[in-house]
């Protein structure tokens, strides 16, 4: 039997807590404060504190500090059901044991208590910490799901781990590696970031391994890689997916030996850093097609946390709207209530980046007075045609169903139906993206979430050769 106490106003918080613990065996006592949790602790002496943020008076982050002044050891797990990134990265960083989101089920926290209560909990592990608490630009909200992801940054900051974060364009995966940075014992360091996608496969090899003087025309001078400038602190390696498979390799070793070898050069140099990377297509995918390589996507990918897009959290998108117009404005310009309703009607594809652009845009309109919806840029034409979803995904899905019909009967077709139905739905997919990307086939690429090396071998499948007039023929 062990002692624990439960600190929170909620009083049906409370029971539910005292009715798990006292059946596993527990004896527990309850507090609604944390200056009578810390009253109680004196004489009762918990050996677990089951702790909520937002509590009258004393807030439980302030009170995790006098907790600890009477017993270091006793293991902590924080409860709220208003977490942010700051607040995650407070409750590590000050060695909670866990970090639980309300609402919670039973054998999530059945779980934290026991495994709290199975181990002798060692001194803060994040007390070396060396990062600010203070927050990261953009990275706001208050929505389940972000809440979720905060948590998660927060665990991941405190380690070592690689970390692969995942997202569509927009989300900012590259906020979330600057949050990880900032909270790590690494914030001293350099933070370094790549995006493979903007590196020609050329030059992608000298940009991130650096060369010496001499090593190919033009290089008249030693340069150092982009690896190497990242000793001592964060590589962030937007896009991950396009790094070429000569060049994975390399980086793999790189990782592995914590050594860098220049192009050009006859001996490597130590480097040692953390590596967090970022992609919106799936690597399993691209590992199970052989465009990946299995060894570097599991170096890669100790722990993966996914941003979720704006669309799916809308609670949000008052806070981040209200945030960039006193970040972009003069303190005095403020959002009208049908501006909220209009930001909250769209669909925002192009999520936190999109909106960002689109408040920025309004306050040069509206200047320092009310920001009206009239302010706000007209959608782009991609996102009005989805905002017509619904009638567009009818009308393709009634045709879908007749091409299917008329080749399940086709008895010539037998045995044959499925790769003929694929072609007929792919080959204008393919098409169509490649010439709204202007024929270019790396960003029609991206925009398809294939690797490129993917979508050159379907545009050769198909027949359609770049610069060929056969895709205007859809």
């Amino acid at each position: 039997m062990s002692k624990i106490l439960v600190v929170d106003d909620e009083p049906s918080i409370c029971w539910g807590l005292s009715r798990l613990a006292e059946g596993l065996g527990h004896q527990v006592e309850v507090a609604s404060s944390a200056e009578q949790g810390l009253a109680l602790a004196a004489d009762f002496r918990p050996e677990l504190v089951v702790l909520d943020v937002r509590l009258p008076g004393v807030d439980g982050l302030t009170a995790m500090k006098l907790f600890r002044r009477l017993n270091e050891q006793t293991p902590i797990i924080v409860i709220t059901a208003f977490g942010d990134l700051k607040t995650a990265v407070t409750a590590v960083e000050q060695g909670a044991f866990e970090y639980i989101l309300k609402p919670f089920d039973l054998h999530e926290i059945r779980t934290a208590i026991e495994r709290a209560l199975r181990r002798t909990p060692p001194a803060a592990a994040a007390a070396a910490i060396a990062a600010s608490s203070a927050g990261v630009e953009g990275m706001l909200g208050c929505s389940p799901a972000m809440q979720v992801a905060f948590k998660r940054i927060a665990l991941a900051a405190a380690s070592e781990a690689a970390v692969l974060l995942r997202g569509e364009s927009g989300v900012g995966k590259e906020l979330a590696a600057l949050a990880m940075h900032r909270h790590s014992p690494r914030a001293s360091g350099p933070f370094v970031a790549v995006n493979m996608a903007a590196l020609s496969p050329n030059l992608a090899e000298a940009e991130l391994f650096g060369h010496v003087a001499g090593a190919f025309t033009g290089a008249t001078q030693t340069r150092r890689g982009l690896l190497a400038q990242a000793n001592g602190g964060t590589l962030f390696i937007d896009e991950v997916a396009e790094i070429p498979l000569a060049i994975q390799v390399k980086l793999l070793r790189a990782l592995d030996q914590a050594e860098v070898l220049p192009v050009g050069a006859d001996k490597p140099d130590r480097t040692e850093f953390r590596v967090v990377s970022a992609t919106h297509q799936d690597l399993h995918q691209l590992v199970d097609g052989g465009l990946f390589r299995h060894d570097l996507f599991y170096r890669l990918c100790t722990f993966e946390i996914t941003l979720p897009p704006l669309r799916d959290r809308p609670q949000d998108i008052p806070l981040l709207a209200n945030f960039f117009a006193g970040q972009f404005g003069d303190g005095r310009a403020v959002l009208a209530q049908e501006t909220i309703d209009e930001l909250l009607s769209r669909p925002w594809f192009g999520n936190v980046r999109e909106l960002r652009k689109a408040v920025e845009h309004a306050l040069v309109l509206a200047r320092s007075g009310t920001v009206l919806p009239s302010h706000l840029p007209l959608p782009l034409p991609a996102f009005q045609l989805a905002g017509n979803a619904s009638t567009a995904e009818g009308r393709l899905k009634d045709a879908v169903t007749e091409l299917a019909q008329t080749l399940l009967k086709d008895p010539e077709l037998n045995g044959d139906v499925y790769d003929r139905f694929l072609q007929a739905v792919e080959k204008p997919l393919l098409t169509t993206a490649l010439n709204q990307a202007g024929n270019q086939c790396a960003p029609a690429a991206r925009v398809l979430g294939l690797h490129r090396t993917t979508l050159k071998r379907k545009l050769d499948q198909h027949g359609i050769a770049e610069g060929s007039s056969e895709r205007n023929e859809h």
